[in-house]
């Protein structure tokens, strides 16, 4: 285990350095605290499994929190006709994502304002379980209007579809190596024709796709918007 956390580290570094000063330059909020030192650094991790924009769900049961909002759906974004384009540096994706409201699903792993989030897991725990009911979690009072990032007009998260798709064990996941789009609580803007535009910080390593004939590899500047769960990973002992 030591070893594979050691090896993401060690890619992660890579890519943080190519493209550290353009992201530093960027002067958009792309979470809270605004610094991807802060995130990418180990201690600050949500999981033992990478900083929190990798979208690690660990247990899908509970880790999973039910609020209600408008909100921005990036769970099909990726391939055209709703691409997940890297800006240059190759640390965040532009991702276009559909428009919803009524219930939507925060992966508590996944919060990217660490006051929230520490906020969140004092009253829900780690894991979820202490808010199983709709817009108990403190995280959900931060979604309407974007109030979790700075700048935002409305919070990336999932639909119950979406939520369903990655609980049910049943469903068939594709296992992917290479960058995708962590697109949980990022911030997002309105876009003329409907649809959100969404800034994701964009994540080096495994993760999965939901369809056995997802693709991994898009081509191009496209990325997918994906999630990690270590236990549908082979690699994990």
């Amino acid at each position: 285990m030591k070893a594979k956390l050691a090896l993401v580290l060690a890619v992660s570094a890579i890519v943080c350095a190519a493209g550290a000063n353009r992201a530093a330059a960027d002067p958009r909020h792309h979470f809270v605290p605004n610094s991807l030192g802060f995130w990418d650094f180990s201690k600050n991790w949500t999981t033992n499994y990478g900083p929190a924009y990798r979208n690690v769900v660990i247990d899908g049961r509970t880790n999973f929190l039910a609020c209600t909002s408008q909100f921005a759906l990036c769970f099909h974004s990726g391939p055209r006709p709703l691409p997940c384009k890297l800006t240059e540096g190759g640390r965040f994706a532009n991702c276009t994502c559909e428009v919803m409201s009524g219930t939507n699903f925060v992966l508590i792993t996944a919060i990217l304002n660490r006051h929230v989030y520490d906020k969140t897991v004092d009253q829900c725990k780690a894991d979820g379980s202490d808010c199983t009911g709709v817009d108990v979690a403190p995280v959900c009072q931060y979604l309407d209007q974007g109030k979790l990032i700075p700048g935002a007009e409305l919070i990336s998260t999932y639909d119950p579809s979406s939520t369903s798709a990655i609980q049910d064990d049943a469903t068939p996941l594709k296992n992917c190596d290479g960058p995708f789009a962590g697109c949980m609580t990022a911030p997002c803007t309105f876009k003329k024709d409907g649809l959100a535009e969404c800034s994701c910080p964009v994540f080096y390593g495994r993760f999965q796709l939901v369809g056995a004939d997802a693709q991994c590899d898009l081509g191009g500047n496209l990325v997918p918007s994906a999630s990690y769960n270590p236990s549908h990973d082979p690699t994990v002992p």
